[in-house]
């Protein structure tokens, strides 16, 4: 198995699988992580379990000729450059997974075939802590399945079976819509200096959530899956209990935060936009790139300004937006 990115999500399925006896070759771009991990290993920290282990690792032009089974964990904007790396390089009975944020399925399945592509929700939390270091916040949900849903195939049980925490799915767009209208809130929250669980349990900004998760499901095509404490047939609940999901996490801030924060990167914003309609969204969108490009920073008052933005909506108006076809 070749994992491309083997930053925080990919590092850690990859380094989970190799602990297990997998054959696994991690694949990144950066070099000083790359060279780290043939070193000294890759080393998991955090407080669900700690752990080096010895599996190689290369940058892309250290990939082999052909390729049975890839994990896509790139970050959203870079999905079109990973399956340029596949393009030439995959099997012909081949297939890749991808474990990203979003609704990237489609970049990779426009350049490999949607019959070689299979999708997943993961809600697992962990972050990049430096060359050959990542920390696992937390076990949460992870379904794997089939882009075309309505059954489970033999090889996303082979995968399942393969992959720590992870359970197949016949409706893995539904976990993606769910986790879509979730992450929504960690955008929002992300704009604030605010934890993940302070910005979902405050009842100043739990209208604004409640807004913005309901503007997303109103978008999705397929009946929408429960998760982790999220629940779309009680979005006033969910925040609750995922606050008191995220509080219980090793990682506070979303990995949206640490990019605009810690890491002073590009977020997946613009690849967000793309796959999402609505106001709220937008204006999220707005915020996010004035941070980027150094016209703000993160704090509460960009969240005070998107929960009066939300207010000032006509009421249900997220509720009404058309779905995707």
């Amino acid at each position: 198995m070749v994992v491309i990115g083997a930053g925080a999500i990919g590092g850690t399925l990859g380094a989970h699988v190799a602990r297990a006896g997998g054959d696994v070759l991690l694949c990144d771009v950066d070099a000083e992580h790359v060279a780290a991990i043939n070193a000294r290993g890759l080393s998991i920290e955090g407080p669900v379990d700690e752990f080096t282990v010895s599996v190689p690792a290369v940058t892309p032009d250290g990939l082999p000729d052909v390729i049975e089974r890839a994990v896509v964990a790139v970050k959203s904007h870079h999905t079109p450059a990973a399956a340029e790396l596949l393009r030439d390089r995959l099997a012909p009975d081949g297939y890749v997974l991808t474990v990203q944020n979003g609704l990237t399925a489609d970049v990779l399945v426009d350049v490999l075939g949607a019959d070689r592509v299979i999708s997943s929700f993961i809600n697992v939390g962990a972050d990049y802590l430096g060359p050959g270091r990542i920390v696992q916040g937390n076990v949460a949900a992870f379904h794997i399945g089939e882009l075309a849903g309505g059954e489970i195939t033999p090889r996303v049980r082979e995968l399942a079976e393969l992959l720590p925490y992870a359970q197949p799915t016949a409706n893995v767009l539904g976990y993606l819509w769910g986790k879509e209208a979730y992450g929504a809130m960690l955008w929002a929250g992300a704009v604030s200096d605010l934890t993940i669980a302070e910005s979902l349990e405050r009842p100043a900004y739990q209208p604004l959530m409640v807004a913005l998760a309901r503007e997303v499901l109103a978008q999705a095509p397929v009946p929408v899956e429960s998760f982790d404490g999220f629940d779309p047939a009680d979005l006033e609940g969910s925040l609750d209990r995922l606050a008191a999901f995220n509080r219980r996490s090793a990682k506070q801030y979303s990995g949206i935060y640490r990019d605009l924060v810690v890491r002073k990167r590009k977020t997946e914003i613009d690849s967000m936009l793309r796959d999402l309609d609505g106001p709220i969204f937008s204006k999220i969108g707005e915020i996010v790139h004035d941070i980027e490009q150094g016209r703000r920073v993160n704090e509460v008052a960009n969240l005070d300004e998107l929960a009066a933005f939300a207010a000032s909506l006509p009421p249900h108006a997220a509720a009404s937006r058309p779905t995707h076809p």
